[in-house]
């Protein structure tokens, strides 16, 4: 089930930042346009929208206007609400990654999206049109966004196959599993820090907060999770793989 949250409402910072005070070589960093020279990508960094956004701060337009943004600095959450307030967090991006762009031409298709600044960012934008233009010129670039876009229709399967066949302690186990995964594993520990905070925790996986204390508390009396001033430290992976296991 969807939990109760309220949409953010701060607003977008509108004013576009002048490319000059820009360092174009931030696109570098963007795995999209590894393949471009650096003429190529100060050409494109030209033909971007650039904006900043602060911690909590939404940007308005993503999945929407058919831009394709990318995310030069920080890092951002995508989650969708419903009219009455209830939502979930789709996932997170942090820099490097691109969103956005490429909208399905049937409104019928579209979910509403929100997409808030998680600490303080820096994002450049790019025209359908300047985007169709780079695909078509740029076959790298093409192969680079199908294979993002597979990446991501991989990770957005797993999620619902994981809503629809695990139970709240499943799913919690899994994306710890997820998370030690990403920051590395080593003998049987993983550091994650900061530590998930409980209600962020509560949109990823669908449920209460209330419902990811309990389960909080319980793995840590079992000696699988230990709480680090604002780290979480899981001390035995294997333990917590034996009990996603348990719960397929």
């Amino acid at each position: 089930m969807l939990i109760e949250a309220q949409e953010p409402s701060l607003e977008l910072v509108t004013s576009p930042i002048s490319v000059s005070r820009i360092a174009w070589q931030g696109l570098r960093n963007v795995s999209l346009l590894e393949s471009l020279s650096d003429e190529k990508l100060s050409r494109l960094a030209a033909q971007c929208q650039w904006q900043r956004l602060e911690a909590g701060q939404i940007l308005h337009g993503p999945y929407v206007d058919k831009r394709m943004y990318m995310l030069i600095q920080g890092e951002i959450s995508i989650g969708s609400y419903a009219s009455n307030g209830r939502g979930m967090i789709l996932g997170r991006l942090p820099a490097g990654h691109f969103f956005g762009g490429l909208a399905p031409s049937s409104p019928m298709l579209c979910v509403p999206v929100t997409v808030e600044a998680s600490e303080s960012c820096l994002v450049a934008s790019l025209s359908n049109e300047d985007l169709e233009a780079l695909i078509m010129s740029e076959v790298q670039i093409m192969r680079a966004v199908l294979s993002r876009l597979s990446e991501l229709a991989a990770v957005l399967a797993q999620r619902v196959v994981n809503l629809g066949t695990l139970t709240v302690r499943g799913r919690l186990h899994a994306h710890l599993l997820d998370q030690a995964q990403r920051v590395g594993i080593h003998g049987e520990e993983a550091l994650l820090s900061p530590a998930p905070r409980q209600n962020e925790l509560a949109l990823l996986l669908g449920t209460s907060r209330e419902e990811v204390a309990r389960e909080m508390s319980r793995l840590a009396r079992l000696g699988l999770i230990a709480r680090e001033g604002r780290n979480l430290r899981i001390c035995h992976v294997d333990g917590l793989r034996l009990l996603l296991e348990e719960a397929r």
